[in-house]
């Protein structure tokens, strides 16, 4: 599987707008090691502030992140598919299609009515707002005659709301019966933030991928709902940015409690800290959208960084064939273990 070609001009800009994405975080790190470019002062100022906003001090902050992260990232991409100039870095080729932005539109407006309905965690004032916009946009777009002219767009708009909002009580209703870990709040320094990001994400992928690995042998697939993320819509007829969050419900807590454990572990002598468990659910819903969203641009983590991350161009096969390529993330455990 691969995108479709482009001009041998096109390629080569892509190609070197990848290597200088791949050279930016070592070229940002390094100039930071040899004191050019001293990002620790800039990161304190960042998480002074950010830190001391009521919403990241929550007990749910962790959890709201991470699905506003999905959500985010989601958007992105859905509405991505509406862009006719995309097309060349598409896996799946199509022109352009709408359905998944009017898909998200709707969405938009059953999440936000909801936290404009219980205020939390913005108030009031903030999902009124977001709420109108959504609305205006579903009435001029004629998003809710769309969803109602395709067969099945409906119910996965509602499902999508239902496993949005059900993750939110769940991690709730876990709350009441484990109080949140303590996390540091001070300040923190570049080098421990990333090493403690990075492991996260690699212990995820690595955890994870065994378990995914389960769900594909004969004998546990009989016990565990996997078989539902592989659904293909009959109305899209491949696969979605919004697929990402198409679970079944023990398929669905098996991949928030791989995340959980991840979260507590600490690697630097201390409990993780709270800025780096942020950043975690925030690049960690991106991977995992990324994957699923189909997009094969210079920007993708498979272009940035071949045979270390496997990225759509693995996962939309996985999807495609129901096997091989378990890992999320990563090539090394499918490369070496898994075959």
């Amino acid at each position: 599987m691969c995108r479709a070609p482009g001009s041998e001009a096109g390629r080569a800009m892509d190609a070197a707008r990848s290597r200088v994405l791949r050279l930016l975080p070592a070229v940002l790190l390094g100039a930071h090691a040899i004191g050019v470019v001293p990002l620790d002062p800039l990161l304190s100022a960042a998480w002074g502030r950010l830190g001391g906003m009521a919403f990241f001090r929550g007990p749910m902050a962790e959890a709201y992140v991470a699905a506003f992260s999905f959500l985010g990232w989601i958007v992105l991409f859905s509405l991505a598919d509406a862009l006719p100039g995309l097309a060349r870095f598409r896996l799946v080729p199509f022109a352009s299609d709408t359905k998944p932005a009017h898909i998200v539109a709707v969405h938009g407006v059953l999440i936000w009515a909801t936290f404009l309905a219980v205020g939390e965690p913005f108030g009031r004032a903030v999902p009124a707002a977001i709420l109108a916009a959504h609305l205006f946009c579903v009435l001029v777009a004629g998003s809710l005659a769309v969803l109602r002219r395709h067969d099945g767009m409906v119910w996965y708009t509602l499902r999508a709301y239902l496993q949005f909002m059900g993750y939110l009580v769940g991690i709730a209703v876990f709350h009441l019966f484990k109080t949140p870990a303590s996390a540091p709040w001070d300040d923190i320094a570049v080098g421990r933030l990333v090493c403690e990001v990075t492991f996260g994400i690699v212990a995820y992928d690595f955890l994870f991928s065994w378990l995914h690995y389960g769900m594909h042998c004969r004998l546990l697939a009989r016990f565990l709902d996997h078989h539902q993320h592989h659904q293909i819509s009959a109305f899209s007829r491949r696969l979605l940015a919004a697929d990402t969050v198409n679970h079944g419900l023990l398929d669905f807590a098996l991949q928030v409690g791989v995340n959980i454990v991840v979260q507590n572990i600490g690697v630097c002598g201390m409990p993780k800290h709270k800025l780096a468990r942020f950043l975690h659910n925030i690049v960690v819903t991106g991977l995992l959208v990324e994957s699923h969203a189909g997009y094969d641009g210079f920007w993708s983590s498979h272009r940035l960084y071949p045979g270390v991350f496997g990225g759509a161009l693995r996962h939309v096969q996985h999807h495609t064939k129901g096997k091989e390529f378990y890992q999320q993330f990563f090539c090394y455990l499918d490369d070496y273990v898994f075959a």
